[in-house]
Protein backbone atom coordinates (compact mmCIF):
# COMPACT_ATOMS: atom_id res chain seq x y z
CA UNK A 1 0.00 0.00 0.00
CA UNK A 2 1.40 3.54 -0.90
CA UNK A 3 -0.23 6.32 0.52
CA UNK A 4 -0.88 9.83 -0.21
CA UNK A 5 -2.22 12.69 1.28
CA UNK A 6 -6.08 11.90 -0.55
CA UNK A 7 -5.58 8.46 -1.85
CA UNK A 8 -4.21 5.10 -1.32
CA UNK A 9 -2.81 3.19 -4.02
CA UNK A 10 -3.15 -0.54 -3.29
CA UNK A 11 -2.23 -3.79 -5.38
CA UNK A 12 -5.75 -5.17 -7.40
CA UNK A 13 -6.88 -8.63 -5.65
CA UNK A 14 -8.54 -10.53 -7.34
CA UNK A 15 -11.97 -9.22 -5.62
CA UNK A 16 -11.50 -6.24 -7.44
CA UNK A 17 -12.03 -7.95 -10.01
CA UNK A 18 -16.19 -7.40 -10.22
CA UNK A 19 -15.71 -4.09 -9.93
CA UNK A 20 -13.26 -3.49 -12.50
CA UNK A 21 -15.44 -5.52 -14.86
CA UNK A 22 -17.89 -2.82 -14.30
CA UNK A 23 -15.65 -0.11 -14.53
CA UNK A 24 -14.01 -1.49 -17.87
CA UNK A 25 -17.67 -1.28 -19.68
CA UNK A 26 -18.33 2.00 -18.79
CA UNK A 27 -17.92 3.78 -22.30
CA UNK A 28 -18.79 6.78 -21.39
CA UNK A 29 -15.60 6.79 -18.96
CA UNK A 30 -13.49 4.78 -21.18
CA UNK A 31 -13.96 7.24 -24.20
CA UNK A 32 -10.36 8.22 -24.37
CA UNK A 33 -9.00 4.55 -23.70
CA UNK A 34 -8.35 1.89 -25.82
CA UNK A 35 -11.54 -0.23 -24.84
CA UNK A 36 -13.45 -0.71 -27.53
CA UNK A 37 -15.37 -4.15 -27.12
CA UNK A 38 -17.42 -5.29 -23.33
CA UNK A 39 -14.93 -7.14 -20.71
CA UNK A 40 -16.54 -10.26 -19.45
CA UNK A 41 -15.70 -11.03 -15.22
CA UNK A 42 -13.32 -13.51 -16.65
CA UNK A 43 -11.63 -11.49 -18.60
CA UNK A 44 -11.19 -9.09 -15.37
CA UNK A 45 -10.05 -12.19 -13.21
CA UNK A 46 -6.89 -12.81 -16.01
CA UNK A 47 -6.42 -9.49 -15.79
CA UNK A 48 -5.80 -9.15 -12.00
CA UNK A 49 -4.04 -12.14 -11.82
CA UNK A 50 -1.65 -11.37 -15.10
CA UNK A 51 -0.68 -8.71 -13.60
CA UNK A 52 0.47 -9.87 -10.04
CA UNK A 53 2.67 -12.20 -12.02
CA UNK A 54 3.84 -10.01 -14.30
CA UNK A 55 7.00 -8.14 -13.52
CA UNK A 56 6.93 -5.17 -16.57
CA UNK A 57 3.37 -4.39 -15.49
CA UNK A 58 1.78 -3.35 -12.04
CA UNK A 59 -1.56 -2.56 -11.46
CA UNK A 60 -3.14 -0.33 -8.95
CA UNK A 61 -6.88 0.29 -7.49
CA UNK A 62 -6.96 4.09 -6.20
CA UNK A 63 -9.20 4.06 -3.02
CA UNK A 64 -9.73 7.22 -1.04
CA UNK A 65 -9.08 7.59 2.93
CA UNK A 66 -12.49 5.59 3.17
CA UNK A 67 -10.58 2.73 1.49
CA UNK A 68 -13.15 3.09 -1.42
CA UNK A 69 -11.93 2.25 -4.56
CA UNK A 70 -12.38 5.15 -7.25
CA UNK A 71 -10.52 4.87 -9.98
CA UNK A 72 -7.37 2.76 -11.30
CA UNK A 73 -3.52 3.44 -12.06
CA UNK A 74 -1.50 1.51 -14.24
CA UNK A 75 2.48 1.70 -14.36
CA UNK A 76 3.01 -0.17 -17.96
CA UNK A 77 5.79 -1.47 -20.56
CA UNK A 78 7.94 -1.36 -17.60
CA UNK A 79 11.91 -1.45 -19.42
CA UNK A 80 13.91 -2.31 -16.03
CA UNK A 81 17.29 -2.28 -17.91
CA UNK A 82 16.49 1.07 -19.54
CA UNK A 83 14.61 2.76 -16.34
CA UNK A 84 11.72 4.07 -17.93
CA UNK A 85 7.69 2.92 -18.00
CA UNK A 86 4.24 4.13 -19.06
CA UNK A 87 1.79 4.98 -16.70
CA UNK A 88 -1.87 5.63 -17.12
CA UNK A 89 -4.78 6.64 -14.63
CA UNK A 90 -8.40 6.59 -14.80
CA UNK A 91 -10.52 7.93 -11.85
CA UNK A 92 -13.49 6.07 -12.54
CA UNK A 93 -15.78 6.42 -9.99
CA UNK A 94 -17.46 9.93 -11.41
CA UNK A 95 -18.77 11.42 -7.81
CA UNK A 96 -15.13 11.39 -7.03
CA UNK A 97 -13.79 13.55 -9.86
CA UNK A 98 -12.45 16.75 -9.96
CA UNK A 99 -11.23 16.63 -6.25
CA UNK A 100 -7.45 16.21 -6.78
CA UNK A 101 -8.15 12.18 -6.22
CA UNK A 102 -6.20 12.26 -10.05
CA UNK A 103 -3.86 14.44 -9.05
CA UNK A 104 -2.69 12.95 -5.80
CA UNK A 105 -2.78 9.10 -6.96
CA UNK A 106 -0.60 10.37 -9.53
CA UNK A 107 1.79 12.53 -7.59
CA UNK A 108 2.18 9.41 -5.57
CA UNK A 109 2.71 7.06 -8.51
CA UNK A 110 5.63 9.44 -9.60
CA UNK A 111 6.76 9.47 -6.80
CA UNK A 112 6.80 5.78 -5.98
CA UNK A 113 8.35 5.31 -9.62
CA UNK A 114 10.99 7.58 -9.44
CA UNK A 115 12.31 6.70 -5.56
CA UNK A 116 11.41 3.18 -5.27
CA UNK A 117 11.28 1.54 -8.01
CA UNK A 118 14.40 3.59 -9.18
CA UNK A 119 13.24 4.76 -12.86
CA UNK A 120 14.61 7.46 -14.86
CA UNK A 121 11.78 8.60 -17.24
CA UNK A 122 7.76 8.38 -16.90
CA UNK A 123 5.89 8.27 -20.52
CA UNK A 124 2.11 8.46 -20.90
CA UNK A 125 -0.16 8.89 -24.44
CA UNK A 126 -3.55 11.03 -23.97
CA UNK A 127 -5.91 11.73 -26.69
CA UNK A 128 -5.94 15.47 -27.84
CA UNK A 129 -8.65 16.55 -27.16
CA UNK A 130 -8.73 15.14 -23.54
CA UNK A 131 -8.46 18.26 -22.07
CA UNK A 132 -8.85 17.59 -18.47
CA UNK A 133 -5.85 14.58 -18.56
CA UNK A 134 -3.61 16.93 -20.55
CA UNK A 135 -4.16 19.92 -17.52
CA UNK A 136 -3.31 17.17 -15.01
CA UNK A 137 -0.26 15.73 -16.34
CA UNK A 138 1.42 19.59 -17.28
CA UNK A 139 0.52 20.89 -14.00
CA UNK A 140 2.74 17.66 -12.61
CA UNK A 141 5.28 18.57 -15.01
CA UNK A 142 4.94 16.23 -18.05
CA UNK A 143 6.55 17.70 -21.08
CA UNK A 144 4.95 16.80 -24.48
CA UNK A 145 7.54 15.02 -26.57
CA UNK A 146 5.25 14.78 -29.73
CA UNK A 147 1.99 13.37 -31.72
CA UNK A 148 1.23 10.19 -33.20
CA UNK A 149 -0.98 11.03 -36.00
CA UNK A 150 -4.17 9.92 -36.29
CA UNK A 151 -3.96 6.91 -34.04
CA UNK A 152 -6.97 7.13 -32.14
CA UNK A 153 -10.62 6.66 -33.21
CA UNK A 154 -14.13 8.02 -32.10
CA UNK A 155 -17.29 9.17 -33.11
CA UNK A 156 -16.29 8.16 -36.98
CA UNK A 157 -13.34 10.63 -36.68
CA UNK A 158 -9.97 10.12 -36.06
CA UNK A 159 -7.53 11.63 -33.56
CA UNK A 160 -3.65 12.46 -32.69
CA UNK A 161 -2.34 11.08 -29.57
CA UNK A 162 0.24 13.66 -27.60
CA UNK A 163 2.94 11.78 -26.05
CA UNK A 164 4.59 13.21 -23.00
CA UNK A 165 7.01 11.91 -20.29
CA UNK A 166 8.98 13.29 -17.06
CA UNK A 167 12.51 12.68 -16.54
CA UNK A 168 13.73 12.49 -12.94
CA UNK A 169 15.86 15.55 -12.91
CA UNK A 170 17.01 15.10 -9.23
CA UNK A 171 18.80 12.02 -10.53
CA UNK A 172 19.68 13.91 -13.76
CA UNK A 173 21.45 16.95 -11.40
CA UNK A 174 22.94 14.47 -8.34
CA UNK A 175 24.83 12.18 -10.55
CA UNK A 176 26.95 15.09 -13.07
CA UNK A 177 29.73 15.83 -12.26
CA UNK A 178 29.83 19.64 -12.44
CA UNK A 179 32.97 21.19 -12.72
Amino acid sequence: MIAGEKTILRAAELEDARILSAWLNDRETNEYLDIIYPASKRFADSFVLDCDENQNKKVFIIDNLDRRPIGILIIDKIKWEYRNCEVGIVIYDKRERNKGYGKDALKTAINFIFNDMNMHLIYLNVVEDNKAALNLYTSLGFKREGILYDRYFKSGRYYNIIVMSMINWRERYENRDIK
